[in-house]
């Protein structure tokens, strides 16, 4: 592996450097932080999380999703009272709509098609009248 070149200077020329390349008309004086997305990542909601994830049978459970993605674990528990809302969701998650996107880690998404599968047939299916119309939000 080659060495990266570099050049000594002091502290002072660099502060010299930054400073001009700031104030240049370029962008480098432009406040990015409306651009940026969140720093931290949420935790997860464990007062409304615990009982959600009880409440579902042991073979569907999410643990990964909970520790990897707490915002996505925060979603699903607000909106599995809302059925419409919540398979809309569970669409958006597993479905690529801008082409960039690189996928959930295997675990993860065994862990969404199960919950997308006990979702669909035990909540799911009760929102919807005989006609097949939906019933709700």
């Amino acid at each position: 592996m080659k060495d990266i070149p570099f050049e000594k200077i002091s502290v002072e020329e660099a502060k010299t450097c930054t400073r001009m390349e700031r104030d240049t008309p370029q962008g480098f004086g432009k406040n990015w932080d409306a651009y940026r997305g969140a720093m931290a990542q949420p935790r997860p909601n464990i007062k409304e999380l615990l009982p959600w994830v009880q409440q579902l049978p042991a073979n569907v459970r999410p643990r990964q999703l909970v520790i990897q993605y707490p915002r996505i674990a925060n979603k699903l528990v607000e909106l599995w009272t809302k059925p419409i809302l919540c398979d809309k969701y569970f669409s958006e998650l597993m479905l690529d709509q801008r082409g960039t996107r690189q996928g959930f880690p295997p675990e993860i998404a065994l862990e969404l098609a199960a919950l997308q599968q006990h979702f669909n047939t035990h909540v799911l299916h009760h929102h919807f009248t005989v006609w097949g119309d939906r019933i709700g939000e």
